[in-house]
């Protein structure tokens, strides 16, 4: 994905418009403050589920499994350590890596909402 890409589709994940408010409704219940949220990676998994991973307002990285019709079988992972390796690694020598690109956007939206206060 490209910078624009992800800020495209980050647009649409704050306007509450790039999926069906279960999604959104899920998101809210796993802690997630979906406006001061980055979406990094969402894809359809099945009829009803996405796999994807989001940074949270709070900088933890989450991967998710969310099924529509069946909370209860939906599955948050924190990744947060293993991410933070690969952007470090990654951060200078490939920054078109989505997972570059996303963290840096995370940092920028969290200076756009500080600076809001």
């Amino acid at each position: 994905m490209t910078k624009k890409e992800i800020v495209d589709v980050n647009a649409k994940f704050h306007q509450k418009i790039l999926l069906e408010s279960e999604f959104y409704r899920q998101l809210m219940q796993a802690g997630c403050v979906f406006n001061q949220c980055i979406l990094i990676s969402i894809f359809p998994d099945g009829s009803n589920t996405y796999c994807g991973k989001v940074i949270r307002q709070d900088g933890r990285v989450i991967d998710f499994d969310i099924d529509f019709d069946a909370a209860d079988y939906s599955i948050w992972t924190d990744t947060t350590d293993a991410f933070h390796e690969i952007y470090e690694k990654n951060k200078s020598s490939k920054p078109w890596m989505k997972e570059v690109i996303a963290y840096d956007l995370f940092h920028e939206l969290e200076r756009v909402s500080t600076s809001k206060r």
